[in-house]
C-alpha cells in the first residue's frame, strides 16, 4: 500500500470514530441507527454491475451498423480501456482525499472552490434526472412493445414514474447494492435471450423476400459525421459511469478495496458490450435497432423486453438515490442526527427530495419534444467532464513528479474532442429532427412500442 492510500486510510478511520459510528456504539437505540461507510467491495461489484449491466448495452448494435463491425469493436475495446484507467485515477483521487462523498465533493477537492461544487452538482442533477426519465419512456415503450400498444403510452409512463418514485425511498447502498442483484440478473439475460434469439432465427424483423442483410467493415459509404459520432457517443455514455463511483468509494469501509469491484465490474462489460454489438449485427445487420431487441421475430422480441423491466426500474432507483443523497448531504452535515437516526425531520426532508427529483425526470422525459437529443447533448457536455477532463486533472495532482504527463494529456484531449464534438452533433441531431419533423408531441398516447 502506497504512502497516500495509507495515510487515507488512517485519516478515513479516524473519521469513522465521529458522528454516527458513536451512536452505533450506544447498545440501546442501535436498532434505530442508519449506517454510513459500511458498504464492502463486493456489495460495490454489485452496485457497479447494476450501473453498467443495462438497457444501453442493446443500443451497441445500432451502432455497429453505423460504424461498421470493424469500427465498432475497436471503439468498444478503446473507449472501455480509456474508462478502466480514468476510473483508477478516480478511485487514487478519492483515497486521496477521503472526504469525498460524491462527484461534486472531487470537483470542490480539484479546485478548492464552492462554485465548482454547484456547477458540479447542476452536472449530476441533469445527467441524472434525464436519465430517470429516459428510464420513464424506456419502461413505457418495453410494456407496449409486450402488450402491442394497446393502452395509452403515458399511462405506462406514470406507472413507472410512481412505482420507482416509491422504492426510491430507500436511503443507502447496503439495502441497493442486492436489490440491484435483480437488476443485472435480468439484464443479463435479456441481453443474451436478444443474442441467441438473432442467430436462431431465420431473418431479423424488417426483413422481406428478396432482402440481403449488409455487413461492413468499417462505416458504410454515406455515413455522415453526425451520424457517425452519434453512435461513437453512443458507446461513450454506456461505458462513462464515473459521476457515481465516487458515491460508491466514498461509502465503502475499506475504498482501498475499490479496484477489486471496478477490475470484476470491467470484465463483464467487456464481454457483454463486444459479444453483443458484434453477434447483433452480424445476423441483424442494417436491420439492427436500439434497443436491440426491435430486431427480433415477436415471441422473443416481447420475451427480452420484459426483462429489461426490473433494469429499468431498478437503475432508475440508483441514479435517484445519488442525486437525492447529493443534496441530503448538504442539508445535514456527516454526523448529524437526521442522517443516523430515524428522525421525522429526516425523513421529511428525504421523502421530498426524492418526490421532487422524479417530478423534474417525469417532466424532462415527457414534456420536452426533442428529450433522446436532449439527453445527448447533456450527456456530451457533462459526461466529457465527469468521464474524462477532471480525472486529467486529477492525474496531474496525484503523479505530478513522474515523467508520464502525456497520460493526462490523453485524457484531457478526449475528454475535450467528446465535449465540443458531442454538443455539436447533439444541438446539430436537434435541428436535423426539426426539419424531418420527427420531433414528437409532449405527453403523447402514440404508441411508442415495436411492431412486428
Amino acid at each position: 500500500m502506497s504512502d497516500v492510500e495509507q495515510a487515507s486510510k488512517e485519516q478515513l478511520e479516524a473519521e469513522k470514530l465521529s458522528g454516527s459510528q458513536r451512536l452505533e456504539s450506544d447498545n440501546s437505540s442501535l436498532i434505530s441507527v442508519l449506517r454510513e461507510r459500511k458498504l464492502t467491495w463486493k456489495e460495490a461489484t454489485l452496485l457497479l454491475l447494476t450501473e453498467y449491466v443495462v438497457l444501453a448495452i442493446l443500443a451497441f448494435p445500432s451502432s455497429f451498423r453505423v460504424l461498421g463491425m470493424a469500427g465498432g469493436t475497436i471503439a468498444t475495446l478503446l473507449i472501455g480501456v480509456l474508462t478502466y484507467y480514468t476510473s483508477h485515477v478516480l478511485w487514487r483521487y478519492c483515497m486521496k482525499h477521503p472526504e469525498i462523498r460524491d462527484i461534486c465533493d472531487a470537483a470542490y477537492a480539484l479546485t478548492g472552490t464552492r462554485w465548482a461544487w454547484w456547477l458540479a452538482f447542476v452536472g449530476l442533477a441533469a445527467n441524472n434526472w434525464a436519465i430517470m426519465g429516459l428510464h420513464v419512456v424506456a419502461g413505457a415503450t418495453a410494456v407496449q412493445t409486450i402488450r402491442g400498444g394497446v393502452e395509452c403510452t403515458l399511462v405506462w409512463a406514470v406507472a413507472m414514474g410512481v412505482i420507482m418514485w416509491f422504492f426510491s425511498n430507500l436511503r443507502d447502498f447496503k439495502h441497493m447494492a442486492y436489490i440491484g442483484v435483480l437488476a443485472s440478473s435480468t439484464m443479463f439475460i435479456c441481453v443474451w435471450i436478444v443474442i441467441i434469439g438473432h442467430g436462431i432465427q431465420g431473418h431479423p424483423n424488417g426483413w422481406v423476400e428478396g432482402d440481403v442483410i449488409k455487413i461492413t467493415t468499417w462505416a458504410p459509404e454515406g455515413t455522415t459525421f453526425v451520424q457517425g459520432m452519434n453512435a461513437l457517443l453512443n458507446i461513450v455514455y454506456t461505458w462513462i459511469g464515473h459521476a457515481l463511483i465516487p458515491s460508491f468509494v466514498g461509502d465503502l469501509e475499506h475504498p482501498e478495496d475499490f479496484p477489486k469491484a471496478l477490475a470484476i465490474s470491467m470484465c463483464f462489460e467487456f464481454i457483454l458490450f463486444s459479444v453483443t454489438g458484434i453477434v447483433v449485427y452480424r445476423y441483424a445487420g442494417q436491420f439492427s435497432t436500439a434497443p436491440g431487441y426491435g430486431s427480433l421475430l415477436s415471441s422473443l422480441s416481447r420475451v427480452a423486453a420484459g426483462f429489461t423491466l426490473p433494469t429499468i426500474l431498478i437503475v432508475g432507483i440508483l441514479y435517484s438515490l445519488v442525486t437525492s443523497r447529493a443534496i441530503f448531504f448538504q442539508i445535514f452535515p456527516e454526523g448529524s442526527i437526521h442522517r443516523t437516526r430515524h428522525t421525522f425531520k429526516g425523513w421529511g426532508v428525504w421523502v421530498f427530495i426524492v418526490f421532487g427529483g422524479w417530478v423534474i425526470s417525469f417532466v424532462i422525459g415527457e414534456a420536452i419534444p426533442f428529450f433522446s437529443d436532449l439527453l445527448a447533448t447533456i450527456a456530451s457536455v457533462f459526461d466529457s467532464w465527469f468521464g474524462y477532463i477532471m480525472w486529467s486533472a486529477a492525474y496531474f495532482e496525484i503523479y505530478r513528479d513522474t515523467p508520464s504527463e502525456s497520460r493526462g494529456l490523453l485524457i484531457a484531449l478526449t475528454g475535450a474532442f467528446f465535449f465540443i464534438g458531442g454538443t455539436y452533433v447533439s444541438i446539430q441531431s436537434i435541428i436535423n429532427s426539426y426539419h424531418e419533423g420527427a420531433i414528437k408531441a409532449p405527453f403523447q398516447c402514440t404508441n411508442t412500442g415495436f411492431t412486428f
